[in-house]
């Protein structure tokens, strides 16, 4: 798996490719999305158009991003899933919790309709 990241105003834009399977290159992009919301960012577009597989693992990964976002305060849009990609992620649910979009430019335009979202984090 590889990726490559985009800036478009504040929103910052992922763009994926290859398989992604939960290996080491999966961790790496992990880490730098922890490195990227530690620096502010709060909101993420992955764009899945050149994926060609994602497992079990991956998904795992991905829900892992997700969830460092949002205790962040950030939410996250996925763009441009295809068939097989978006029938794993109807089986897991994820289709549920993070909104997909059928363009880059579409999850893009979706956070500006949206206000500024504030998580209060309350530990118990």
């Amino acid at each position: 798996m590889e990726y490559t990241e985009e800036a478009l105003g504040p929103v910052k834009i992922l763009h994926l490719s290859g398989k992604i399977m939960g290996d080491a290159q999966t961790q790496g992009m992990c880490n730098f999305l922890k490195d990227t919301i530690n620096a502010g960012t709060e909101r993420l577009v992955m764009d899945f158009r050149e994926v060609s597989w994602i497992n079990s693992s991956g998904i795992g990964a991905i829900i892992a991003c997700l969830t460092a976002l949002r205790e962040h305060g950030g939410d996250i849009r996925f763009a441009n899933l295809h068939h097989m990609t978006q029938h794993y992620f109807h089986i897991t649910k994820l289709e549920t919790v993070v909104k997909v979009f059928t363009s880059v430019a579409e999850a893009v335009a979706s956070f500006e309709s949206q206000p500024e979202m504030t998580y209060i984090r309350q530990d118990v």
